[in-house]
């Protein structure tokens, strides 16, 4: 299962509409680290485009900014605009967490805003084609969410007021062309706000999507791994974790301890089939299977192979200890009855034990095998070991 899939197991993933976020904080904490890759190379892309574009403003500057601004007053200002975008584009790729990147993209936007005021400040008195800029930037802003819908619809509409303010105290113009300033704010704000809620809301039904999909494939997964009877893993999780056990085994060359495997097989199962059905076997195979798991360590695996037959694996471990371990569970089982409905059943059980060695599963499995039938020959109820 993927690493947010895992962690929103069984966690609320229901959205609020309005607020346009997770109503579950650790959901939203997760879905914006799963889109903080993307949002920090589109925050790059977008400082990098705004240093190309003051750049070549800049040749075209002279015929709307006021003689007393140009040239050194203009072309320092476009030269700190485009040091901070490429600085900051450069400084994106060091930020590891949504945490650190919100508070570094507030800071730049506001340099921003603030930046591009100072430019509508140098532009001749009666010039405002800029607030085309304004309306561009707003809804780029607004669509690109970097940042949650009601911060970045504070930081639009408090841009607007202030680029409205710097309009009417520094710009020579008819009531009419400000109403229109007024407007072309508005519309921005609005529309920037209505796709940026669209926005946030797809992303996040996208992300719950996916995150569904994902913990399903992965119980499927789980599903397919597991013994549906007793909930051991099944001979295909044992074919899957068979490279690991062989890596062990490598590493163990040489070694007193190494990967114990053991076949396990229920005496006279048929019998306990035969006499008293199958739903009595199936009770009998479950609490056989209970007792393998309780009677090994946490390190240790068992598998259901099919049938009565199961198969243990003992990594890190000498054959004197898993002998050990064996014959105690043997013993267990000679001193307990299988109490099952008015019925009281002995179990029994045969063991073969290999030590696995660099080889196919074929190969090990057999020699347990082997080893296993030399257990049912010799009366049953004990272990033979096969090295």
């Amino acid at each position: 299962m993927g690493a947010f899939a895992a962690k929103l197991l069984n966690e609320d993933m229901s959205i609020e509409r309005y607020a346009c976020q997770f109503k579950s904080l650790q959901v939203e904490q997760a879905f914006l680290q799963s889109k903080f890759a993307q949002d920090k190379k589109i925050a790059q892309f977008l400082t990098c485009l705004i240093a190309v574009v003051t750049f070549l403003v800049t040749f075209f500057d002279k015929m709307i900014i006021q003689a007393s601004f140009w040239p050194d007053i203009a072309l320092i200002g476009r030269a700190v605009t485009i040091s901070v975008c490429l600085l900051s584009a450069f400084g994106l790729g060091f930020i590891k967490t949504p945490g650190q990147l919100k508070p570094v993209i507030v800071v730049f936007m506001v340099f921003l805003f603030l930046n591009i005021q100072f430019m509508v400040v140098t532009y001749e008195r009666n010039y405002i084609l800029h607030m085309f800029f304004d309306v561009i930037i707003l809804i780029t802003f607004y669509f690109s969410t970097l940042l949650s819908l009601k911060l970045s619809l504070f930081l639009g509409v408090a841009y607007s007021v202030f680029a409205v303010i710097v309009i009417y105290s520094y710009k020579d113009i008819s009531i009419h062309s400000f109403y229109v300033v007024i407007l072309a704010h508005l519309a921005a704000n609005l529309a920037g706000m209505i796709m940026a809620a669209h926005e946030h809301i797809i992303r996040r039904e996208l992300f719950v999507r996916n995150t569904q999909l994902a913990q399903l494939a992965h119980e499927m997964k789980t599903q397919a791994l597991k013994d549906s009877l007793t909930q051991l893993p099944n001979r295909r999780a044992f074919d899957n974790a068979f490279p690991e056990y062989q890596r062990l085994t490598q590493q163990q060359q040489g070694e007193s301890k190494q990967v114990c495997v053991i076949l396990a097989d229920i005496d006279y199962f048929k019998r306990v089939n035969d006499t008293h059905g199958h739903e009595v076997g199936d009770v009998v195979l479950q609490r056989f299977s209970a007792f393998l798991t309780h009677s090994l360590r946490t390190s240790d695996d068992v598998y259901r192979f099919g049938g009565e037959e199961f198969v243990i694996v003992l990594p890190l471990c000498s054959v004197p200890d898993a002998t050990v371990i064996i014959n105690s569970m043997i013993s267990r089982l000679n001193s307990e009855m299988c109490e099952v409905g008015d019925l009281s059943l002995p179990i029994r059980a045969s063991f073969g034990l290999t030590v696995m060695r660099e080889e196919e599963q074929k190969s090990v499995i057999s020699r347990a095998d082997a080893a296993l039938y030399q257990a049912k020959d010799a009366g049953r109820n004990q272990l033979v070991i096969k090295l």
